[in-house]
């Protein structure tokens, strides 16, 4: 007999909120009637190919075949008809006007509207050719000049449909958040032209997509992915409040084009570890490795009375990161010889954010603080692993309307490291303190010179840059 299965796509149609008591909720579903099925029954000849599937009506006259309560339509299949063979492989639904589909095989059809209850809900869909695909991953190089950019984009805040302005600086009549937020996203991928995105938390709103959190990332993702930079992320203390958990949203992120989101070895489902601790490496001439950018989950919020408030990097995550750099002989080959150039990246920020200078105007700081740093209240001391791995700059998202990095050293003043924020982009995210204009923080990587330079972009005058500063020089954080 035919293998029919049917799927659930566990989406609500109707928009209901999870934490209600009642409600009514509506979803969509589809039967898969795989084709292998029907050849098994030796009914259909080769040669022909399964055209279609209804119900069987009282006017068999187009029924060529008979399964169940089902009717197979069919068509001769030849060398010429096999070119323009689509196979459907997969079915969802993608919800707002807005809502956009950036994977090269999936298509999103506006023409059908599912539903309309308070966003606009499409089908996309999935197809399969004749080519197998085979997944390549990016890989990172160097440029011909031995250089390196990111481009950061910090708590973006997309939501499911357009989305609503808050503190929008300098005001407009209208403002749609989304939309705004991917023209000034745009602007900058086009000016900078980099050779990774790192997106550093609170992709998305949360709340604002308890309806579907992929439509929301996917619409983050899509100018990048548009055009063909590899991309990766770690996830912020909203990401996950809305329809998918933090793990989904990871094994989601892995698939999509040009991603190099990881989930470790020892990545967990609870916050004890987390999920999304990494490395990426960076190769020159040879194959060699010159960069190493660490990623790792800053979680959410702290359930421990002792240190109430948000949530820390735990040891072990530490640990892994100092075990890691080990156990990689080409990172430790480049380390040793001083040609390894480390970053980090996180959410939220470290306890020695707050560790300002005690003299006004020090050159240990570039950048605006403007609102209260919300580090954890526990230190795991992770800036001594840091310093064992050889970072010299990390940089964090989570303080909106901070995008100031910071010089921390030792007392002895031999370590040092740059702590940097991104500054917030996204439009759908707060702003206020004073009017705080939406902002992209970008790196530049010299392999040669062993230099790491960073400088800003407003959303406003995109074409201007402000707050340069080589933050890296030699190898070894510069404060000149």
């Amino acid at each position: 007999m035919p293998s029919i299965k049917r799927k659930l796509i566990a989406k609500d149609l109707l928009n209901s909120e999870r934490y209600h008591w009642f409600g009514r909720s509506e979803f969509l579903w589809y039967d898969v009637l795989k084709v292998d099925s029907v050849t098994d029954l030796r009914v259909i000849p080769s040669g022909v190919k399964v055209n279609g599937i209804t119900s069987i009506t009282g006017d068999t006259k187009e029924c060529k075949y008979r399964l169940m309560d089902l009717c197979v339509l069919s068509a001769e299949l030849n060398e010429s008809s096999l070119e323009d063979t689509r196979f459907l492989s997969d079915l969802s639904l993608l919800f707002g006007e807005d809502a956009t589909e950036p994977r090269s095989d999936w298509e999103l059809n506006r023409k059908l509207v599912v539903s309309d209850v308070r966003f606009p809900s499409y089908i996309t869909a999935s197809f399969w050719n004749n080519e197998v695909r085979s997944p390549k991953l990016p890989s990172l190089t160097l440029n011909e000049q031995q250089k390196f950019k990111i481009v950061q984009l910090a708590d973006l805040h997309f939501s499911v449909g357009k989305g609503t302005c808050r503190d929008e600086f300098p005001a407009h009549g209208t403002c749609e958040a989304d939309p705004k937020t991917l023209q000034f996203i745009d602007q900058v991928l086009d000016i900078e032209k980099p050779q990774l995105v790192v997106f550093t938390g609170d992709q998305i709103m949360g709340d604002e997509c308890k309806q579907d959190s992929e439509t929301a990332l996917l619409k983050a993702l899509a100018p990048v992915i548009a055009r063909e930079i590899p991309w990766t992320v770690v996830w912020g203390n909203h990401d996950d409040e809305g329809s998918l958990s933090r793990w989904q949203l990871s094994e989601f992120a892995k698939k999509l084009p040009y991603s190099l989101f990881e989930i470790g070895p020892s990545d967990t489902k609870d916050n004890q570890f987390g999920v999304g601790n990494y490395v990426i490496e960076v190769q020159g001439s040879h194959g060699k490795t010159k960069i190493a950018l660490y990623f790792l989950d800053s979680h959410k919020y702290s359930q421990s009375k002792a240190f109430p408030g948000y949530d820390w990097i735990k040891e072990d995550q530490w640990k892994y990161m100092e075990g890691y750099q080990a156990n990689h002989e080409s990172i430790k080959l480049a380390q040793n010889s001083g040609d390894l150039l480390s970053m980090a990246f996180f959410h939220i920020p470290l306890p020695e954010y707050t560790d300002f200078p005690p003299e006004a105007g020090s050159n240990r700081v570039i950048g605006s603080y403007k609102e209260g740093i919300t580090a954890p209240k526990y230190n795991s001391e992770g800036l001594k692993t840091l310093h064992k791995l050889g970072v010299t700059v990390t940089s964090v998202g989570h303080d909106h309307c901070n995008d100031y990095c910071l010089l921390n050293e030792a007392d002895d003043g031999k370590d040092k490291i740059w702590l940097c924020y991104g500054g917030g982009t996204g439009e759908g995210g707060y702003g206020g303190y004073g009017g705080t204009e939406r902002r992209i923080r970008i790196f530049e990587i010299d392999a040669l010179k062993k230099d790491i330079h960073s400088w800003k972009r407003l959303n406003g005058s995109p074409e201007n840059t402000f707050d340069s500063k080589i933050l890296v020089s030699d190898g070894v954080p510069y404060t000149a």
